[in-house]
């Protein structure tokens, strides 16, 4: 294993703190006035994480292109693609919780199962790293490209799927009622702030 990417491996993690730091946490989804600030903050945060990895691929691509490896080309490219629309999809999704929200009667464990949506995919952002690192190291050493990019492009499906059923869930919260449709996420990555929700 490369030192490239056994540091890969420990910044994504830190990507990971980075961006749930910036989370708004529960009181953001049920204090009222501060829902749409709160969402918008939210998708900024992951959008700009995607952007950023994005920006990583496209070097990684450049370094194949002058070094040989052609032959990856269309491959790469169709990952960039899946990760520009997940991007794009980040970016321009509607508000969900203000609006939509004042008309429906929200329960807080709909409330809290929409967050860990919101979790998991800040989660999932680090696994994007690492895969994004793996593709330049597996080039390097000239070991299993093909194998690193399906990863990859497979990682980049479950990302889109995983913000589909979000927006499924912000259309229908009484999806959010279903544990089989919410991620399941690491209890040391939710930051519920029980005392923000008790007062």
């Amino acid at each position: 294993m490369s030192d490239r990417f056994v540091e890969g491996a420990k910044d994504s993690r830190g990507t990971i703190e980075r961006l749930l730091k910036g989370l708004p946490g529960i009181r953001g989804y049920v204090d009222k006035e501060m829902r749409r600030d709160a969402d918008k903050r939210l998708r900024d945060l992951i959008a700009r994480e995607l952007e950023e990895q994005k920006q990583a691929l496209f070097a990684v691509q450049q370094q194949m292109l002058r070094s040989g490896g052609l032959r990856f080309m269309a491959t790469v490219d169709g990952a960039i693609q899946k990760l520009q629309i997940l991007v794009d999809r980040v970016k321009t999704a509607s508000y969900g919780y203000a609006g939509l929200f004042d008309t429906v009667n929200i329960q807080e464990e709909q409330l809290n199962a929409l967050y860990r949506f919101d979790v998991a995919l800040a989660n999932r952002i680090g696994e994007l790293e690492n895969a994004v690192v793996q593709l330049g190291t597996a080039f390097d050493e000239n070991n299993a490209v093909d194998a690193a990019i399906d990863r990859l492009t497979n990682l980049l499906i479950e990302l889109n799927t995983l913000f589909g059923k979000r927006n499924d869930a912000i259309v229908n919260p009484d999806l959010l009622l279903d544990s089989t449709f919410v991620p399941e996420v690491p209890a040391d990555l939710l930051d519920m702030d029980t005392e923000s929700r008790d007062s």
